[in-house]
C-alpha cells in the first residue's frame, strides 16, 4: 500500500504545485489538503492510516510551531515534515523542538520529496506497529479522547463530588478515564479518594514541551477502583507553575492516551482553567438552586464570553442539591442562565454522600437515588461510549465559541501555547504493565526520575477506614 500523506498548504497555488508533484510519485498518495491549521488538526483525526503530515511554514492562523506541537501530542504516531522556503538554523531548531521529523525545502524535486516522505512514513508505520503491539488500549489509530470540564458557580456547590462520581461511572462502563484536579490552590481529590501521592500536575509543568508516557506513568496515580488521577499541587503556591501553556501541553498529552479526560476546575478562574475550558469538548457549570450560586454562574459564563473562550449557549448547567421543595426549579434556572440545563439533577441527599466522602471511597455511597442520578448524568453527557473512530463521522473538539479565544490573546502577548482498565502498559511505554504497590499505586522505576526536581515516589491510599488520607 502506498504511503498516505496529509498536507497543510496556505493557498491554492502551493496546493496545486504539491498535487502536481504527487502525481509523479509512485510510492505516496496525497489524501487531502487543508488551508488552515485548525482544519489540518481536525483532518488528522478524520483520515485513518495517515503516515505523514506536510505542513507549510506559512500556514495559519495559529503559529505553525504550535500546530506541529498539537499534532504531535494528539497523534504521536504521525511523522510531521515542515515545508519551508528558508532552511536556516532557527527554522530547523524550532521544527525539531515542536515535534517535527524534519524540514523539507518548498522547492524540493521529485526525487528528494519521494525519499524524505518514504523515510518519514516508514518511521511512522514502525512506531504505529510498536504502539499497537504494546497495548490494545493505545490510540495509535488517531482516536482523539474527549475532554469534559466541570467548573463550579461558586465554592461548595459539589463540583468535585460530581467530577469524581462521573469519572467512576465512566470507568465502570469500561472507558479509559483520567481525572484531573485543576483546582490548583485548593483541590483536594486525595480526601475524596483516600490516596497519597507526591507527584502532581506541577511536575509535568516542569517537564518541558515533551511529556513522555514514562513521565505520565510516574506522575499519575493508578486507582484500582476507578480512573487514573492527576492531582493538584500539595502546596497551593506551586499552582502558579501551571500556566495556560502547561495546561495545553498536559491536556493534549492526556487526550492522546485516554478515551476520556474529566477536569475538575473547582470554582477558580485563572489562565490554566480558562485554557481547559477552551480546549474542552463539553463544559459543565455546577450550580445549586439559590440566588448566590445563580449570580456566580452568570458572572463565570459572562467572563468566559468576554475572554472569547466559551459561549454561554455552549455550556451545560448541572443542578445539585435538587429538591421539589426548592423555590428555584431547573426550568426556571434555565430561563435565568440561558444555558442547556442537564435533565438529571443531583438530589439534595447530604447524609447519603457522607459515607463516601468521610471514608474517601465513592463506592460507599449506596443511596440508590444518587447512584442512578450520576449514572444518568454520565449517559446524558455521553461519557459511557467510546470515542468515535477516525472517518466515522464523529466530531471532536469543542462546540461553537466566539472567535479569538485564549490562544489568540496569549499569542498577542507573545506567549506561545502549546475505565478502570489498567492502561499502564502504554503509560510506561514498554508494553508491560506498570508495577503496583501493595496499596494500588504505581511504583516508579528504581534510581530514575525523569522529571527534574520532582519529589520522591508516592504510595497508595493512605490512612485507614474513616481517614481522609491527608
Amino acid at each position: 500500500m502506498n504511503f498516505r500523506v496529509l498536507a497543510g498548504m496556505p493557498n491554492s497555488e502551493t496546493e496545486m504545485v504539491l498535487a502536481a508533484r504527487f502525481e509523479e510519485l509512485g510510492t505516496a498518495d496525497l489524501v487531502a489538503t487543508r488551508s488552515t491549521t485548525s482544519a489540518l488538526l481536525d483532518a488528522a483525526g478524520e483520515y485513518p492510516e495517515i503516515d505523514v503530515v506536510l505542513i507549510h511554514q506559512d500556514l495559519g492562523p495559529a503559529p505553525v510551531f504550535d500546530a506541529i506541537r498539537d499534532l504531535s501530542h494528539r497523534h504521536p504516531q504521525l511523522a510531521i515534515l515542515l515545508v519551508s522556503p528558508t532552511m536556516d538554523p532557527d527554522t530547523f531548531t524550532g521544527a525539531m523542538e515542536s515535534g517535527a521529523r524534519g524540514v523539507l525545502p518548498d522547492d524540493s524535486g521529485i526525487a528528494e520529496l519521494e525519499t524524505r516522505i518514504s523515510k518519514a512514513a516508514e518511521w511512522s508505520r514502525t512506531l504505529r506497529r510498536h504502539l499497537e503491539s504494546a497495548s490494545l488500549d493505545v490510540p495509535a489509530s488517531g482516536v482523539r479522547g474527549r475532554i469534559v470540564v466541570l467548573s463550579g458557580a461558586k465554592g461548595g456547590v459539589g463540583t468535585t463530588t460530581c467530577a469524581v462520581h462521573l469519572a467512576m461511572a465512566a470507568a465502570a462502563a469500561g472507558r479509559v478515564v483520567c481525572l484531573v484536579d485543576l483546582d490548583l490552590q485548593t483541590g483536594d481529590l486525595p480526601a475524596f479518594l483516600n490516596l497519597r501521592h507526591r507527584r502532581s500536575i506541577s511536575d509535568l509543568a516542569d517537564a518541558g514541551d515533551d511529556i513522555s508516557p514514562g513521565m505520565l506513568a510516574e506522575t499519575l496515580y493508578v486507582d484500582a477502583r476507578g480512573p487514573h488521577v492527576l492531582l493538584a499541587p500539595e502546596h497551593g503556591e506551586r499552582g502558579e507553575d501551571v500556566n495556560a501553556r502547561a495546561t495545553r501541553r498536559v491536556l493534549g498529552a492526556l487526550r492522546s492516551r485516554y478515551e476520556l479526560v474529566i477536569v475538575d476546575c473547582g470554582s477558580t478562574m485563572n489562565d490554566a482553567t480558562a485554557m481547559a475550558v477552551e480546549l474542552a469538548d463539553s463544559t459543565v457549570v455546577t450550580v445549586t438552586p439559590d440566588v448566590p450560586a445563580l449570580r456566580g454562574a452568570q458572572r463565570l459564563m459572562a467572563m468566559w464570553e468576554r475572554l472569547q473562550i466559551r459561549a454561554h449557549e455552549d455550556v451545560f448547567s448541572l443542578v445539585t442539591r435538587h429538591s421539589r421543595k426548592n423555590e428555584i426549579q431547573p426550568d426556571f434556572l434555565q430561563q435565568l442562565l440561558g444555558t442547556k440545563v442537564l435533565r438529571t439533577p443531583v438530589p439534595a441527599a447530604y447524609r447519603a454522600l457522607e459515607p463516601g466522602e468521610n471514608n474517601g471511597d465513592p463506592s460507599k455511597v449506596t443511596d440508590e437515588g444518587l447512584r442512578k442520578a450520576f449514572a444518568r448524568l454520565a449517559s446524558e453527557l455521553d461519557l459511557l461510549n467510546a470515542p468515535a473512530q477516525p472517518g466515522s463521522g464523529g466530531k471532536g473538539g469543542s462546540g461553537p465559541t466566539p472567535p479569538g479565544g485564549l490562544t489568540a490573546r496569549l499569542a498577542a502577548r507573545a506567549e506561545p501555547l502549546p475505565s478502570t482498565r489498567d492502561v499502564s502498559g502504554f503509560l510506561n511505554g514498554s508494553g508491560a504493565p506498570a508495577p503496583m504497590s501493595d496499596h494500588g499505586g504505581p511504583v516508579p522505576p528504581m534510581g530514575r526520575s525523569p522529571i527534574p526536581g520532582a519529589p520522591g515516589p508516592g504510595g497508595g491510599p493512605g490512612g485507614g477506614p474513616g481517614g481522609f488520607g491527608v
